[in-house]
């Protein structure tokens, strides 16, 4: 098959993970695949793999952006050399567009919805999916279904999967040597790596170090991340007179390196279609603290494989926390079984096969 993914950009994140790793997957399965986006500084992780990268403007939030008709002439120009088989888009934005292009050549598109969207009136103008939606989660599928009204039968849930031999943790010694390297060698680092923004719950992490440093006064919390909310999450450290303890960074490291520094990862969020990051914080042998809210239960099995905690609950997320941090053998636990569980249920192979099979039933 000839496949074409399209998405917004391809600075890090987990739709940006998600294209990547699909992308690889169907051409090591010999599928030709290009993706459209306007770039960003994962483009080289494509490049690494050859896969060809076609550069669009599609940076708006609006579906009536100029952006959005110059980048349909451009694909349309692209559509008539390259012959595709079918169009998977991965964003509103993208969503529109693939619809467009259906209309005029009739090449069939597969969306995939990677969380939960706000029921706004371009939702009721542009109600375009495709002819079939994937969805991260089994949450994410309920909440397409039950307030959005599509039909159940045309939305397949399929997990994100982890290219496993990306992740071999890396050896205590290696690991030791990492953290000195950034003045982490004493001390618990307690880490979050996402996108700075209220929905993934930073404050509540960043109040339950209160607790923490209470009982671990060379604790460190580490924060790998940008967005809009970063002064104000640095203002509420220097507040509350944490600003020893807490770390704010962009370190450029693979990802890997960046879960060998921590040992404990959490992910505080409000809102979650599933959470990549878990996956490979369980990947990399890191156990987890995350809240009970939408597609992350599907992941973690509280008190098996990680620790669940309500959200915007900073004294439980603490205590979540400290219970790792105290307990070794829980500790050991939740790295052996978070690992067993994203090779059993969120591998690579998994998703590109049920990925194909979706696009098989549309062609």
């Amino acid at each position: 098959m000839k496949i074409l993914i399209l998405t917004n950009h391809l600075n890090r994140g987990g739709i940006t993970t998600y294209v990547i790793s699909l992308a690889q997957g169907l051409k090591e399965n010999g599928h030709t695949v290009k993706v459209v986006s306007r770039g960003g500084e994962r483009v080289f992780d494509l490049e690494k793999m050859n896969i060809e990268h076609i550069f669009l403007d599609l940076f708006t939030k609006s579906e009536i952006s100029p952006k959005i008709f110059c980048a349909k002439r451009k694909l349309f120009s692209i559509l008539k050399k390259e012959k595709m088989d079918l169009l998977h888009p991965q964003t509103r934005i993208t969503r529109v567009l693939a619809q467009y292009i259906y209309n005029k050549s009739n090449i069939p598109f597969v969306s995939t919805a990677h969380g939960f969207y706000k029921k706004r009136l371009a939702h009721i103008v542009f109600p375009y999916w495709g002819k079939r939606v994937i969805a991260i989660s089994k949450a994410v599928k309920e909440d397409l279904v039950d307030r959005f009204g599509l039909k159940s039968e045309i939305v397949k849930v399929i997990y994100n999967g982890i290219d496993l031999d990306k992740f071999i943790p890396k050896k205590i010694e290696e690991r030791k040597e990492l953290r000195k390297k950034f003045g982490l060698e004493n001390g618990p680092v307690i880490g979050i790596i996402s996108r700075i923004a209220k929905i993934k719950g930073h404050e509540y992490l960043i109040k339950a170090m209160k607790i923490i440093l209470e009982r671990y006064s060379n604790a460190k919390l580490l924060i790998l991340g940008e967005g809009k909310g970063k002064d104000y999450l640095k203002k509420m450290v220097k507040d509350l007179r944490m600003g020893e303890n807490v770390i704010f960074s962009s370190l450029n490291l693979d990802t890997l390196s960046l879960f060998s520094l921590m040992d404990v990862f959490v992910l505080p969020s409000l809102e979650e279609g599933l959470g990549m990051v878990i996956l490979e914080a369980m990947a990399s042998n890191v156990p987890v603290v995350a809240t009970e809210v939408g597609g992350i239960p599907e992941i973690i099995r509280n008190g098996e494989n990680g620790l669940l905690v309500p959200p915007q609950d900073y004294l439980k997320l603490g205590e979540a926390i400290c219970k790792i941090l105290e307990n070794s053998e829980l500790r050991d636990k939740f790295i052996y079984n978070g690992r067993k569980t994203v090779e059993e249920n969120f591998n690579l192979k998994n998703m590109v096969k049920e990925t194909e099979k979706v696009y098989e039933e549309i062609i």
